[in-house]
C-alpha cells in the first residue's frame, strides 16, 4: 500500500539535501516485522487471485468474489508496521522512517524522517530532520494519487510547486524518472481502492 515511488519522492527530497551525505540504511524492529506480517500476507494472496485467469463461466457464487466486493481492514498500527518494512527495503538510505495517521474521508497526515548521515559541512541543513505532510487521496481502477494540502521541512511550511521542482531535480541526480506530487501510482496487484476511517483503511479488492 505504501508505493515505492511514493518513498523514492520523499527519498529523492532527501537526497538533494545531502547531495553526497552518506547514511545507513533504515532497519525495521522485529515487532513492526510480526505485526506487517498478516499485511503483506494478505497483499501477497490478493495478488495471486488476481493473477489467476477468470473462469469461462463463472458460477453464481463467484459473483460475491467479483473484483471491488471484498474488502480488508487494517489498523494505523499494522499500516505502519507495513510501511516501516517497506522503508528498510525502499526507503533509501536518507529515509529512515515513515508514520502514517489515518483519517476520515480518505485524509491522512504523516511524518518522514530523514537522516543525511554526517554532520553538513556548511551548518545550513540539519543532519535530522522531519518532512511533516497533511493531505488527501484519491484511488481509482487499481491507482492512487496524493493531494498535498500542508507540507513541512521541520517548522519551514514548503510549496506543493515547489517540492516538485525539488523533486525533479532530485530525481535526476538519483537517476530515477522525474515525478511529482500529483502523479497516478499503481496501487499493488489486485487491489482496487483504498478508504480510510479514523484509525483503520480499508483494502477494496
Amino acid at each position: 500500500m505504501v508505493n515505492r515511488r511514493l518513498l523514492h519522492r520523499a527519498a529523492a527530497l532527501a537526497a538533494l539535501c545531502a547531495l553526497a551525505a552518506g547514511a545507513a540504511a533504515a532497519q525495521a524492529t522485529p515487532e513492526a516485522r510480526a505485526k506487517a506480517a498478516p499485511v503483506f500476507a494478505a497483499l501477497d494472496k490478493i495478488a495471486a487471485e488476481a493473477r489467476r485467469p477468470a473462469p469461462a463461466r463463472p458460477a453464481l457464487a463467484d459473483a460475491a468474489a467479483a473484483p471491488g466486493s471484498r474488502r480488508l481492514t487494517f489498523s494505523e498500527a499494522e499500516l505502519n508496521a507495513y510501511a516501516a518494512c517497506r522503508v528498510e527495503s525502499e526507503g533509501g538510505p536518507y529515509v529512515k522512517s515513515l508514520e502514517i495517521k489515518l483519517l476520515g474521508g480518505d485524509r491522512i497526515e504523516g511524518r518522514v524522517r530523514v537522516d543525511l548521515g554526517r554532520p553538513q559541512a556548511s551548518g545550513l541543513v540539519p543532519q535530522k530532520q522531519d518532512l511533516l505532510f497533511a493531505g488527501r487521496f484519491e484511488t481509482r481502477e487499481g491507482q492512487i494519487r496524493l493531494t498535498m494540502d500542508k507540507l513541512y521541512l521541520g517548522a519551514q511550511e514548503l510549496s506543493p510547486s515547489f517540492i516538485d521542482v525539488v523533486i525533479a531535480a532530485a530525481s535526476r541526480l538519483q537517476g530515477v524518472p522525474a515525478m511529482s506530487l500529483g502523479d497516478w501510482y499503481d496501487l499493488p496487484d489486485g487491489v482496487l481502492r483504498l478508504e480510510t476511517r479514523p484509525g483503520q483503511v480499508d483494502v477494496v479488492y
